[in-house]
């Protein structure tokens, strides 16, 4: 990932070049720090000054194929959007226009998920501009102030139960718009001050195009489930995605 180093309304220092398209746009005009690494990508705190003080932002930028620590997408990407042939060729192949088209799909599709669910009432990050390599969404916190993971939230949940009960309800709420997120855990749901809001959507899928998607909702809800017994709040995720799954198939959502 390629740094420059100049001087924004938020200081001098070391911004993501590909972050520069925003601040050329007037999408923002500071560069605060980084907030987190994941396995494909970066967040770092942007923000945009105004007469009311700064807004801040997160903004997440793609790491390179080759830096990634996540590379497996096999249970992710089967027939994700892939609806030419000479496409869907060159990806089983891996050829350099396979992996460019993979790469495009990837990113893309998180964006979009991301208005969509949102458009349906989700608990997730407001997008605010997508663009080449990342996007700038919803920053979750105050300031210095940032939201939690909830693996690390645990000892401030006062309502574990309530929470449990809005991520499963967001859960449904995916699958009724034909997406299950694939890698949901305590590490993929923040939480600030009562919310908890769901992020990291490249690896989402279609259950109506993935035949693994079954197997990874159902990885979703273990993962929930298995945190939030350590909360002391009981949940069976083998009879919640029976429920679930049914109802999706019979279309009683």
């Amino acid at each position: 990932m390629k740094y420059i180093e100049e001087s924004y309304a938020g200081g001098a220092c070391a911004c993501p070049e590909v972050l520069r398209q925003y601040f050329d746009d007037g999408t923002i005009d500071g560069y605060e720090r980084v907030l987190s690494e994941g396995k494909e990508a970066v967040v770092h705190v942007v923000s945009k000054s105004g007469s009311g003080g700064k807004t801040y932002y997160a903004a997440k930028v793609y790491k390179k194929r080759e830096e990634r620590g996540f590379k497996n997408r096999a249970d992710y990407f089967v027939t994700q959007n892939m609806y030419k042939r000479r496409a869907m060729l060159a990806v089983r192949k891996k050829s350099r226009f396979g992996r460019e088209v993979e790469e495009a799909v990837w990113q893309n599709r998180e964006t979009a998920y991301l208005e969509e669910l949102l458009a349906a009432g989700a608990d997730v990050p407001a997008l605010v501009k997508a663009g080449q390599d990342s996007f700038i969404m919803e920053y979750l916190g105050e300031g210095e102030d940032r939201a939690l993971k909830l693996i690390e939230a645990r000892g401030e949940l006062d309502d574990p139960r309530g929470v449990l009960a809005r991520l499963m309800r967001n859960v449904e709420l995916f699958l009724r718009c034909n997406i299950v997120h694939g890698d949901l855990s305590p590490y993929n749901v923040l939480y600030h001050r009562g919310r908890a809001v769901i992020i990291d959507f490249p690896q989402a899928s279609d259950p109506r195009r993935n035949p693994n998607a079954q197997a990874l909702l159902l990885r979703d809800l273990r993962n929930l489930c298995a945190f939030f017994a350590r909360c002391s709040v009981a949940a069976d995720p083998e009879r919640i995605f029976d429920d679930i799954w049914s109802r999706y198939r019979l279309n009683l959502m």
